[in-house]
């Protein structure tokens, strides 16, 4: 597992912890990369049907729109400069579909070299509703890219968040795990790499056509298996290549396993 997607998914059970609501937010992040090392930033992020119904519960009469304000422009221009240098805002638009709503953003990059995203980067929305101490920046997913050839450098691996449950490893009741199920049954959080030219060559655990997946985690499926999340953390204590592969192999999970991505551009 990686250190960031652990800490986004805490990120996600203290913000619901905090503002009483089920943590159903479901990000898709995608970067488009052309052969000259352009390209764009894709974020969509939308709340499912029982939180905007829980929102819209806690409204104050006559107050703005709340997954508006969330998911405001503004703050869609200020998150540029965050994503890398020179990275600009293009468009926002809202997004209604199945009974969730969010918004669809979309930047530009002219070197991406000098982008970095994270699994994290969704709850930016959400970050006022933060507890105090945890609002700390995932690491980034950084690529370096030339004369056809890119390299994505992912975060290191680490198992010491494994129990998610109260996100400090004690023991927890059933019925604390119970909640903890229900506030991130619906959360999934997804990152793809689409090469517009088209991929000629690649090491990359999940591929398909020129698309790569680094990370697509259904969390409610994988914290259901919480008794193989623990027997992962103990192989990590000893091998932590065994404890990558399997982690990979649970239910709703799929990860990139290796520490640097090579892809050649046609």
């Amino acid at each position: 597992m990686k250190t960031s997607f652990i800490r986004t998914v805490r990120f996600a059970l203290g913000v619901a912890l905090a503002i009483a609501l089920p943590s159903c937010l479901q990000n898709e992040t995608t970067i488009t990369l052309n052969k000259d090392g352009s390209g764009t930033i894709v974020e969509e992020t939308v709340l499912t049907a029982e939180m905007l119904a829980m929102m819209t519960q806690f409204a104050q009469p006559g107050a703005p729109d709340p997954v508006a304000e969330m998911f405001s422009e503004e703050k869609a221009k200020e998150k540029a400069p965050k994503l890398g240098e020179g990275v600009e805002f293009v468009k926002s638009e809202m997004v209604e579909r199945e009974g969730k709503k969010g918004a669809r953003v979309e930047y530009k990059f002219a070197d991406i070299n000098k982008v970095k995203v994270s699994a994290g980067d969704a709850m930016e929305q959400l970050g006022d509703q933060m507890p105090e101490g945890e609002q700390k920046k995932d690491e980034a997913v950084k690529f370096s890219y030339a004369d056809g050839k890119l390299k994505i450098t992912t975060p290191p691996t680490d198992f010491d968040d494994m129990a998610m449950p109260g996100g400090d490893g004690a023991e927890q009741t059933p019925q604390m795990e119970e909640m903890m199920t229900n506030m991130l049954k619906d959360m999934r959080v997804t990152m793809k790499l689409v090469v517009a030219d088209g991929i000629a060559e690649t090491n990359a655990t999940h591929r398909e056509g020129d698309a790569i997946t680094l990370i697509d985690v259904e969390v409610g499926k994988m914290i259901a298996q919480k008794d193989k999340l623990k027997a992962i953390s103990e192989t990590a204590k000893t091998d932590k290549e065994a404890a990558k592969a399997e982690f990979s192999k649970l239910e709703g999970v799929k990860v990139e396993t290796n520490d640097e991505v090579t892809v050649t551009v046609k």
